[in-house]
C-alpha cells in the first residue's frame, strides 16, 4: 500500500509549484496583486513553473524509477521547457501586464519547481520505503512504567490496580487544577464570558480568538493525559481506541451536566459505578461484561429525560 502511492507525485507538484512560484517572485519584489491585473502579472511565473512540473509529472508517470542520471536531466529539460512557456506567455500577455517580469525571475521559479518536488518525492520515497511502519490496525504495546503500572496493591483483601491510583490520583489533580484555572485566572473568567456570549467579551476587550486556542489547546493536553492513563490500564493502544472513550466521556458530560466541571467529574464517577455493578450484580444475560455499556447508556437516556440539565445542572445565564 505504501510501496508507491500514486497520489505523491500530484502532491509534490503542487507544492513545488507553489514553491516555485514564491521563490521566483522575490527577485526585485514585483507588485504581482494589481486588482486588474494580477493573474496577468503573475502569468510568466506560473507559467515557467507549471511547464516544468508538467514534464516532470509526465517523467515520473512513465518511469516511476528513474536513474541517477536521468534525474538530472529531468530537472534541466523541464526547466528549460517550463521557462520557455513562460517566457511565451509573458510576451503573449506583455501588452496587458502592469508588471514586466524579467528573465531570470522566469528560470528561477522554473528551477525551483522541479528541483523542490524531484528532491521532495526522492525524500518521500527513501522514508516510506526504508522505515518499518506499523500497521493501522495492528495494537501496539504501551509503554509500562514500573511505578504507575507494576504489580497491583492488596488493600484489605481487595485488589488494587496501579493504573487505577493513577488514574484517580489524574483525575483529582487535573479537576483541581481546572477549576483553579477557569475561577482565578484572566483567561479561565475571559473563557467563561466568551462561552456566555463572544460578541460581548469581544467588546469589553477580550480577545476571543486568543481564548478560542486556549481551550482547544487546554482540551488536547487533558485528552492527552486521559490517553495514557487508558493506555497504562490496557497495556496497549489501537486507531479507535479513543472511540468508545470519547463516547463515555461526553455520556459522562451530560449526566452531571454540560458546562459543569463538579458536573463533569461525578457523571463519570457515576457512569463508572454503574458499569461496575451492572457487570458484578445483574444476573442472568442482561448482566456481565458485555451488556456493561448498555446500562450505562440507559441511565444516560433516563437521565435526559427526567432531568435534561444533568445530575448538578449546568448555569445558564439569562440574556436581555
Amino acid at each position: 500500500m505504501y510501496d508507491q502511492p500514486a497520489w505523491t507525485v500530484v502532491v509534490f507538484a503542487g507544492g513545488a509549484l507553489a514553491l516555485g512560484y514564491v521563490v521566483g517572485g522575490r527577485p526585485g519584489r514585483p507588485n504581482l496583486n494589481h486588482p486588474v491585473t494580477k493573474w496577468l502579472d503573475r502569468a510568466p511565473l506560473l507559467g515557467a513553473a507549471t511547464g516544468a512540473v508538467v514534464l516532470w509529472i509526465v517523467a515520473r508517470l512513465v518511469e516511476r524509477e528513474l536513474s541517477v542520471l536521468l534525474v538530472p536531466g529531468v530537472v534541466i529539460v523541464g526547466a528549460a521547457v517550463g521557462t520557455v512557456v513562460g517566457w511565451l506567455l509573458s510576451i503573449a500577455v506583455r501588452n496587458k501586464a502592469r508588471v514586466e517580469t524579467g528573465i531570470q525571475p522566469i528560470v528561477l521559479a522554473a528551477v525551483t519547481a522541479v528541483a523542490a518536488a524531484e528532491i521532495g518525492w526522492v525524500l518521500w520515497r527513501t522514508l516510506i520505503t526504508h522505515v518499518e511502519w506499523p500497521s493501522a490496525k495492528q495494537s501496539i504495546p504501551f509503554p509500562q512504567i514500573d511505578v504507575v503500572s507494576g504489580t497491583a496493591l492488596s488493600v484489605g483483601g481487595v485488589t488494587i490496580q496501579r493504573s487505577a491510583i493513577f488514574t484517580v490520583a489524574a483525575l483529582a489533580i487535573c479537576a483541581i487544577v481546572l477549576w483553579f484555572f477557569i475561577n482565578r485566572t484572566r483567561v479561565g473568567r475571559g473563557m467563561q464570558a466568551v462561552s456566555q456570549d463572544p460578541d460581548t467579551a469581544r467588546l469589553m476587550g477580550i480577545n476571543v480568538d486568543r481564548i478560542i486556542v486556549v481551550a482547544f489547546a487546554l482540551g488536547a493536553v487533558l485528552a492527552a493525559i486521559a490517553g495514557v492513563s487508558q493506555g497504562l490500564q490496557n497495556s496497549n493502544i489501537q486507531y479507535r481506541m479513543g472511540f468508545l472513550a470519547g463516547l463515555k466521556a461526553f455520556t459522562a458530560a451530560v449526566l452531571g451536566g454540560i458546562g459543569n466541571i463538579y458536573g463533569a467529574v461525578v457523571g463519570g464517577l457515576v457512569l463508572g459505578v454503574v458499569e461496575a455493578m451492572a457487570t458484578q450484580y445483574i444476573p442472568g444475560q442482561f448482566g456481565g461484561s458485555t451488556w456493561k455499556d448498555v446500562w450505562a447508556f440507559v441511565i444516560l437516556i433516563l437521565v435526559l429525560v427526567f432531568r435534561p440539565q444533568g445530575l448538578l445542572g449546568a448555569r445558564v445565564v439569562d440574556r436581555a
